[in-house]
């Protein structure tokens, strides 16, 4: 009788356990994390020059950020990342920069001259300041308020038209979607978006005064070229003509039409 009762209760122990265990599988299966794929480029085409990274893929785990993919993308130590109350944020990437003088090189100088009275080429202006960093591109070189951009698939922000972040995680963007880092002079108005400007002033702390209204794009033919980032990513052999060609288009900061850039991306 006694080896009966205990039979009975190594029975009971063992449905115990499998009933333990497969209300537990589909929790494992939930908690599972999933990858996101990416693709990441980063450009200073304002400046004439080549690209600083490449369009390259990114897989990561979903719950990973913009900022994550950007540092995999080009390499920890090729990357400068600043934790801010608004979350984390690209001041510089790693590049040995041709030299820029922006009197000169810059297409947009004598436009912004106009629209900021100057003030941001001051160097005369302690709480703005503009730097100078051997080896790196960073914020605030050649002027107070240039910096680094990115657009998700061409745009800045979301589907419920919040702005995307150092901080927003993959899991927020579209499938495939397309980080494009671009450095600007003029807070993307001179990327073809539009931006607020400096309006010519100081406030009491040494600090710009900042239009309210946005100042339109310094030019309109802005064009997508998220798919031949994807394509360029992808493409096996980056010495041949179609590559070629296609890094050609994504250089050129405007003076190429969609069509154009269609094409590139088609001949890949």
């Amino acid at each position: 009788m006694e080896i009966k009762r205990n039979g009975k209760k190594v029975v009971a122990l063992l449905c115990s356990l499998i009933m333990i265990f497969a209300f537990a599988v589909p929790n494992f299966a939930a908690n599972a994390s999933t990858t996101k794929t990416v693709y990441v480029d980063v450009e200073k085409n304002i400046t004439g020059q080549n690209v600083i990274q490449e369009p390259v893929k990114v897989v990561l785990d979903e719950n990973k950020t913009i900022a994550d993919a950007t540092k995999e993308a080009v390499g920890a130590n090729r990357v400068r990342i600043r934790g801010t109350q608004y979350g984390n944020y690209i001041e510089a990437f790693k590049d040995d920069t041709v030299p820029f003088i922006p009197e000169e090189d810059y297409d947009f100088y004598d436009e912004l001259y106009e629209l900021t009275d100057g003030i941001v080429f001051r160097t005369d202006i302690p709480n703005q300041p503009i730097v100078n960093e051997e080896g790196w591109l960073a914020e605030k070189e050649y002027n107070g308020i240039s910096g680094w951009m990115f657009t998700v698939d061409n745009t800045m922000v979301d589907a419920n038209n919040v702005y995307y972040t150092g901080d927003t995680k993959l899991s927020d963007l579209p499938d495939n979607a397309v980080i494009r880092w671009e450095y600007s002079m003029a807070v993307g108005c001179d990327i073809g978006l539009e931006g607020y400007l400096p309006d010519g002033t100081l406030n009491e702390w040494g600090y710009y005064n900042w239009n309210t209204e946005p100042t339109p794009p310094f030019f309109n033919t802005r064009v997508d070229k998220s798919e031949l980032i994807r394509k360029m990513a992808d493409h096996a052999d980056k010495t041949d003509t179609a590559y070629t060609n296609a890094l050609n288009i994504l250089v050129k900061l405007y003076g190429v039409t969609q069509d154009e850039v269609n094409k590139a991306a088609n001949n890949l």
